[in-house]
């Protein structure tokens, strides 16, 4: 037995020295504040389930149920979440590098390459993976799913689980179904057997797993409201933004779409000649760009899912073969050009490790490192401090603004289902919502501003509400 163990530590020590730089690097992303907006929702969410709040018809967002109930595991605390999105990237690294075995037939050079590029893709906050997204957390089912597949002629218990896991990613967001789209294509072009077959399995694996929520919502009575908010609402998002230049033509959903259906078919009339290998990894790339690109939003979160195929990308420019060669430089240049040109987000990484670092060191003060991620953090805190003091566990408040981590900082729960002002005007429920408020007469109602937009606000705080405390532009009232 210790043998067996000294061996396998001998022959993973780059392994293992990749898990702690990893854990090394995610250190500062479990003392960040509650700052980034997704999260706090995640994490509202996530503490109204601990309490009992049906998702979807009792607390409101627009994804599949597995990140909130993540959320719901780390108890609606962001050093938690964080803790667990790093466990889980930890995992994901792992499944890679036996991908990557099975790929590179153990070649320790391209293994560990692919390997450390995909932890640092999926760990550094140029892609958020700092960030507790969906995209980090469907990486492992989509991961597992290429690693059962990757063999020719898998057989159909390998097809099925395979799509159980596909259809696993989808239950964190939809885009990660999109990846089950790749095989149909890799068998028909490579000549495998039984194909009709196979992808009727593969279609019902990934159905398993969402048809099985359905039925759960469904004996709660929440059917509609769970199949309208996580899956509905999903198509008018994705036409509801265009990022930077991204306007129309080539950079629409459609035009996207023609771009990587003229990829594909390309991929799949060369395939034959190039081999599984590069046919595989050249249409993982396109249909994983194609998903990142698809709501048209800049948040850099979104290339998390292109990150297994960039990462085998730059392992193939070590093999010998010029055709692997060629298709491992032609994705990594896509990837590049679109991250590069498609005006994504960009988050300053030397800066956040270093302020991390003058922060434990003594070098900064609690205030100034807090204030670093967005100059709007200390007053935040502030404003929970205070609805904290002036609250009980079960007292519900109202935020009208874009700040939800007032929410989860104070962790008390928003009147009605909405944690953010976006949602209430996209979905334009101004009327229902001041119901909720005259109904509930929360003890505390935070404004930022802008209250004729949700009528009747400003006269129903003037005669029910004093104004306690303003913080920078946020003002603090208190029920009469």
């Amino acid at each position: 037995m210790k043998n067996g163990v000294r061996e396998w530590l001998v022959r993973n020590q780059w392994l293992i020295i990749i898990t702690a730089l990893v854990v090394g690097l995610r250190l500062p992303s479990l003392f960040e504040p509650y700052w980034y907006g997704d999260e706090a929702i995640y994490l509202t969410i996530g503490q109204a389930i601990d309490r009992g709040v049906p998702l979807y018809s009792g607390i409101h967002d627009n994804k599949p149920p597995l990140l909130y109930l993540v959320a719901a595991a780390a108890g609606g605390n962001e050093f938690w979440f964080k803790f667990i999105a790093m466990a889980w990237n930890l995992v994901t690294i792992w499944a890679f590098a036996n991908l990557g075995e099975k790929i590179f037939e153990r070649r320790k050079k391209p293994v560990v390459v692919a390997t450390l590029a995909f932890a640092l893709a999926t760990t550094l906050p140029v892609w958020e993976g700092n960030i507790a997204n969906a995209e980090l957390f469907f990486l492992l089912p989509t991961i597992l799913a290429v690693n059962w597949l990757w063999r020719k002629n898998a057989s159909w218990l390998r097809v099925a689980v395979a799509g159980i896991a596909i259809g696993v990613a989808g239950l964190f967001k939809v885009p990660a179904i999109l990846e089950a789209g790749i095989w149909p294509l890799i068998w028909s072009a490579t000549g495998e057997k039984k194909i009709i077959r196979k992808i009727l399995i593969l279609g019902a694996g990934v159905a398993l797993p969402v048809g099985l929520t359905g039925i759960y919502f469904a004996i709660q009575g929440e059917l509609r409201d769970y199949v309208t908010a996580a899956w509905l609402q999903n198509l008018p998002y994705i036409s509801s933004w265009q990022a930077g230049s991204a306007g129309g033509g080539l950079f629409s959903v459609k035009g996207r779409a023609v771009v990587a259906i003229i990829l594909l078919a390309g991929m799949w009339g060369m395939a034959r000649r190039w081999g599984r290998t590069v046919t595989i990894i050249g249409m993982w790339g396109i249909v994983t760009l194609f998903a990142a690109l698809l709501s048209g939003r800049p948040y850099p979160h979104y290339l998390l899912q292109t990150a297994g195929a960039a990462a085998i990308a730059a392992a193939l420019l070590w093999e010998k073969a010029r055709a692997e060669k060629i298709a491992g430089a032609a994705v990594l240049i896509m990837i590049f050009a679109v991250w590069k040109s498609f005006g994504f987000y960009e988050y300053p990484v030397w800066r956040y490790y270093q302020n991390f670092g003058q922060w434990i060191w003594g070098g900064k003060s609690t205030q100034g490192y807090l204030g670093w991620f967005s100059p709007q953090v200390n007053a935040d805190y502030e404003i929970a401090g205070i609805i904290k003091a002036g609250t009980m566990r079960e007292d519900k408040i109202f935020v009208w603004g874009d700040e939800p981590a007032i929410y989860a900082l104070a962790q008390r729960l928003p009147v009605g289902v909405y944690t953010v002002k976006y949602q209430i005007q996209q979905l334009q429920q101004e009327t229902t919502v001041m119901k909720d408020l005259v109904a509930e007469k929360p003890k505390y109602v935070v404004s930022f501003g802008s209250e004729e937009q949700l009528p009747g606000l400003g006269s129903w705080l003037q005669n029910n509400y004093l104004l306690e405390r303003t913080v920078g532009a946020a003002k603090v009232y208190n029920r009469l």
